[in-house]
């Protein structure tokens, strides 16, 4: 069983315990309190998590635990539900109705959680399509950068793992560097492809690529303003001396991180004013620009990840940059 699976399924399992622990808490509760038919209430809240956590069918499993424990004790111990000695009949009424509603509302809960979670995943496939795509036409836009952001966003993603960021941290991460370069949309092509060095005007458009990156994403709005600051500032240097002028920690950790994988992209792949630096070279030039170009810390883990990055393979969708 892969790691992550068998994480999740043990996690499932410790939650569906709770859940069961909780039941016959309130059995045991429910035996001794005098109000017995009020207390049934409580037995909504079992059935209400079980169905959050994991749906209807779970939810119903609690339903059905919750009426089996109190029919069972009402069977066994004749006196359950007798007021004043003479409703016996009007017990098992009671018993049947509530134990309908709890078994219905944990089919439904289930039923509509489902259905959310369903839609959140549609919507989220639908969100990560369009970034993906995206990032295809972002790499169409310089022909000498094919599936550069594929792989600076492969780099980006190594790095925030082995640095245990949360996953919702990663995938802002891996999201941001797809899209780090969108900018460049907004850049003449004949500055993108010039094998000369630049003059100072088209080093300054050249520069505007995060600015403008800015004005392409900010109307979109949601969960892009969580990953804006990450694209904008992703030429910060540690130092101080990037676009911006951030330094050190003030730079998001997200950026520091994909200015890292951008950098050793670029390093290790052809240019159009010079040869690719061989993956060795590039880690070096990277080590040596620690404290200065890049977070320290970074680096470290850099270091520690690097033979994960020589097995990325080259695997994104190709483009016909003719």
């Amino acid at each position: 069983m892969h790691k992550k699976d068998k994480n999740k399924h043990t996690i499932v399992d410790k939650e569906l315990l709770i859940i069961f622990l909780l039941v016959l808490i309130l059995g045991i509760i429910y035996y001794f309190v005098k109000n017995q038919l009020a207390f049934l209430n409580f037995f909504y809240l079992p059935v209400v998590l079980g169905a959050f956590f994991f749906g209807k069918k779970h939810g119903t499993y609690s339903a059905l635990l919750s009426v089996l424990l109190i029919v069972l004790m009402a069977y066994f111990v004749p006196e359950t539900f007798i007021d004043d000695g003479n409703i016996v009949i009007n017990k098992w009424i009671n018993i049947v109705i509530w134990g309908s509603f709890l078994i219905l509302t944990g089919y439904t809960m289930g039923f509509l959680y489902e259905k959310q979670k369903n839609y959140t995943y549609e919507l989220n496939n639908t969100y990560k399509g369009i970034i993906t795509m995206l990032s295809i036409v972002i790499d169409s836009v310089d022909k000498y950068t094919q599936n550069h952001a594929y792989r600076v966003s492969k780099y980006s993603e190594i790095l925030a793992r082995a640095m245990k960021l949360n996953e919702k941290e990663v995938d802002d991460i891996r999201t941001a560097a797809l899209l780090h370069d969108i900018g460049k949309i907004g850049v003449s092509e004949k500055i993108l492809n010039k094998i000369s060095k630049l003059s100072e005007r088209e080093r300054k458009e050249m520069n505007s690529h995060t600015k403008n990156a800015e004005g392409l994403l900010s109307p979109i709005g949601g969960r892009i303003l969580d990953i804006l600051p990450l694209i904008i500032n992703h030429h910060e240097k540690y130092d101080g001396s990037g676009y911006n002028s951030l330094m050190g920690d003030s730079i998001p950790l997200g950026a520091r991180i994909i200015a890292v994988a951008d950098v050793y992209d670029a390093l290790t792949t052809d240019r159009p004013y010079r040869k690719a630096l061989s993956p060795i070279e590039g880690r070096n030039e990277i080590i040596k620009g620690a404290g200065s170009h890049f977070d320290p810390n970074v680096v470290k883990y850099f270091e520690k990840v690097f033979p994960e990055f020589l097995n990325i393979m080259d695997d994104a969708p190709q483009i016909d940059a003719a």
